[in-house]
């Protein structure tokens, strides 16, 4: 393949799917910054070989892969502790939206999922995958993605359970401190 066909195949995929993907990574790191950086990387490694790969067809399943590998390693290398910090809004404005404190709630319980849980419930819950598609994405066994996928789904029921949104308090909202791990 010529190097322009190639560039050419890699930016009609980007184009077309950069949306979706970048909703997966910040699914999996609950920043947008850290989404962007995550899916430039991945999409960075699978520039190197995307003649072999979309030859094959394999181009999305690839670069999830490439995803959910990078992003598990980004966060064993990053060793950041996370704090969170919440203050009440300066203004109260409207009556709260329940719906959007619980998907609040949803997210931070997402959030503090371990790396692998975390993938395990994006791809089976969020992107809808099948157990082996989400297997094959995350380079294990199905026994493996179902073991992690209902744990992490019993973890966030828990997390729903104990912490339920508020009624009539004033809406919070979370900031992410974050300190180097010494």
């Amino acid at each position: 393949m010529r190097h322009s066909e190639k560039e050419a195949r890699f930016e009609e995929f980007v184009l077309a799917r950069s949306s979706a993907l970048l909703r997966m990574c910040h699914l999996l790191t609950n920043d947008r910054g850290l989404a962007e950086d995550l899916l430039q990387t991945a999409l960075a490694k699978c520039y190197r070989h995307w003649d072999r790969v979309s030859e094959q067809g394999y181009e999305e399943g690839y670069v999830r892969t490439a995803i959910v590998n990078t992003h598990i390693s980004s966060v064993r290398k990053r060793r950041l502790k996370e704090i969170l910090t919440f203050q009440l809004p300066e203004h109260g404005g409207a009556a709260p939206d329940h719906s959007v404190e619980e998907r609040d709630l949803l997210r931070r319980a997402l959030a503090a999922l371990a790396p692998r849980t975390r993938s395990a419930v994006v791809l089976r819950h969020y992107l809808g995958l099948s157990e082996i598609e989400a297997a094959q994405n995350m380079g294990c066994s199905v026994g493996n993605v179902k073991r992690l996928t209902s744990r992490g789904l019993d973890q966030l029921r828990q997390a729903m359970e104990r912490q339920p949104p508020p009624t009539d308090a004033l809406p919070t909202a979370p900031r992410r401190v974050c300190e180097a791990a010494r």
